[in-house]
């Protein structure tokens, strides 16, 4: 049986020249050797497939070069034979997945005190380190800060936040990127012309979108289109082998969600269903091509450029269809990014996968904040209703005209004297309006009187209360010296006041009490009015003026004589 050999091993990066899209970390280590400075621990950090071993592997080969330490290795000595064979005495790569514990560790440690056999140092690449436990690390720790001089250690990882600080420390980090859709794209070009094959453009595209920036995924799928199809493979041959839709499928489910065309949305998403397509799969496919379409519009650069790979006819028919705003496409990943976990999840991934389709559909018509609220504020504003007129209050009946032997409606029990006020205050405001003639003998005309004075006027007398009104005199009574005597100073102004207001024909003449001496009104002693005379003064909306104490009752039952 012959060997097979895969594609990305046959193409493998020999050199520093060969890589592809990593030029910081190139440039970095080549600056290294042109200066000298050479370290003795390195990190390399990134996603799967970007060059991270392939890289440590030519950073050895530049070190155990027989015209080395270069940038250049020559390829061709037997250091560099035996390194790209994988069969050199000095060079020792360790799975870290796999080799975890701290025994692992002192093996290493052990083995490091020996020089190197044929090479210039001896080279210790670790592979997924951060899968080493926190005893194997801490074993790790003292010989990664003072190796031997002739050790260099080469540390690989995908997951860079797991490796602990006190190995980051020690340790000369470099970030590799995940490549760009036409630097794979380019590659995979190179490679299919070497290989003397003729693909469409549209298969390169699709597997290079479908690699997700690993060149190595691009090539594994290189590789499995070739032996299993050919070179005879179809865009719509090579989207069912990948578990995608092909781009006629595809931009037509991309149009009808960029019209929000609901319909039409889920009768292609049935079809991507019946063909087998995962909807997750698809659902990763759709964030990348609204990313896409968020960056070129953002970015005002055409979607068939070098950046984004597409093919004119594709970027012609999204340009044909209604403008999308940055608004709606964030909405749309939003979506597409929350619906993968959702469909990772749901038991039924169909129904979930055109529940999400849907809702993307209807995001069309939700509008940003800023253009609902300007809408609202460019509508006219609505006429106001005019209140219904008040009702005229019906004027009580007078005393003579109430019918004998029936007593007057109670006011409505609302909160005890809340209600009573109420009813007051109406009775007031509407006597007030009729600027009618006033006795001051009537309590509630009182409260009429006050409604009719200037705002200074009344703001003295609110607070006094008439404790005798005999012959034109009024006797008024706050309870307070202070406010007594504010009364007793205008009193030739409020008399003059008040008798305009209650409409006397003879003016009014005001006194308070003297200092010192007890008044009549409540000022003087305050007695608590007896339940029965409460109960009448709410009964017949008034207030009682003053209680004054009464005789103390005799007991008839002990002889006593009234």
């Amino acid at each position: 049986m012959s060997q097979f050999k895969s594609l990305a091993r046959i193409y493998r990066p020999q050199t520093f020249s060969d890589l592809v899209g990593q030029d910081a970390v190139v440039k970095a280590l080549s600056q290294g050797f042109a200066s000298g400075s050479l370290t003795q621990a390195y990190l390399f950090s990134g996603e799967r497939g970007v060059g991270k071993t392939t890289v440590a592997r030519i950073l050895a080969k530049a070190i155990n070069c027989d015209s080395g330490p270069t940038a250049t290795p020559c390829l061709a000595c037997s250091s560099c034979i035996e390194i790209a064979e994988g069969r050199s005495p000095d060079v020792l790569e360790m799975d870290g997945a796999s080799h975890t514990s701290v025994e692992d560790v002192r093996t290493i440690r052990e083995g490091l005190r020996y020089s190197p056999l044929a090479g210039r140092a001896r080279i210790i690449i670790i592979d997924e380190v951060h899968m080493l436990s926190t005893s194997a690390f801490n074993a790790l720790l003292k010989t990664l800060e003072e190796p031997p001089p002739h050790v260099v250690f080469i540390l690989a990882t995908t997951e860079a936040h797991k490796i602990p600080d006190t190995v980051l420390s020690r340790c000369q980090h470099f970030r590799f990127r995940l490549l760009t859709l036409p630097e794979i794209s380019g590659r995979l070009a190179l490679i299919a012309g070497k290989e003397g094959l003729s693909l469409d453009p549209s298969v390169v595209a699709m597997v290079a979108r479908s690699a997700e920036g690993s060149l190595r995924d691009a090539l594994s799928l290189l590789d499995q289109i070739l032996r299993l199809g050919g070179t005879e493979m179809t865009p719509s041959g090579v989207a069912e082998l990948l578990g995608v839709t092909d781009q006629a499928l595809e931009e037509a489910l991309l149009s009808s969600l960029l019209s929000g065309d609901l319909a039409a949305t889920l009768r292609t998403a049935r079809t991507v269903l019946e063909a087998g397509i995962d909807p997750r799969a698809q659902v990763r496919n759709l964030s990348r091509l609204f990313r896409d379409i968020l960056h070129s519009l953002l970015e005002e650069a055409p979607l068939d450029g070098p950046r984004y790979g597409w093919t004119p006819e594709s970027a012609a028919r999204i340009a044909a269809l209604p403008r999308s705003n940055a608004f709606f496409l964030e909405q749309v990943l939003s979506v597409l990014v929350r619906g993968e976990d959702d469909l990772r999840r749901s038991p039924q991934p169909a129904i979930t996968f055109e529940l999400l389709l849907a809702r993307i559909c209807h995001l069309r018509e939700v509008l940003p904040l800023p253009d609902l609220l300007a809408r609202l504020l460019s509508q006219p504003e609505p006429s106001p209703r005019r209140p219904p007129p008040p009702e005229s209050p019906e004027a009580p009946p007078a005393p003579s005209e109430r019918p004998i032997g029936r007593r007057p409606s109670p006011p409505s029990q609302t909160t005890g004297h809340q209600g009573v006020s109420q009813s007051s205050a109406r009775t007031e405001s509407s006597s007030s309006e009729k600027a009618g003639p006033l006795d001051l003998r009537i309590p509630s005309d009182w409260g009429r009187a006050l409604s009719r004075l200037p705002q200074e006027s009344r703001a003295l007398l609110e607070p006094a209360h008439i404790a005798r009104f005999e012959q034109g005199t009024l006797l008024l009574d706050t309870g307070n010296s202070f406010f007594n005597n504010r009364i007793a100073t205008n009193r030739d102004l409020l008399a003059r006041a008040l008798s305009e207001a209650v409409g006397s024909p003879q003016p009014l003449r005001i006194e308070t009490p003297a200092p010192g001496a007890g008044g009549e009104g409540p000022a003087a002693k305050t007695f608590p009015a007896p339940p029965l005379v409460s109960e009448a003064a709410m009964l017949f909306g008034s207030e009682v003026i003053g209680v004054r104490p009464g005789k103390p009752q005799t007991d008839h039952r002990q002889g006593d004589q009234p």
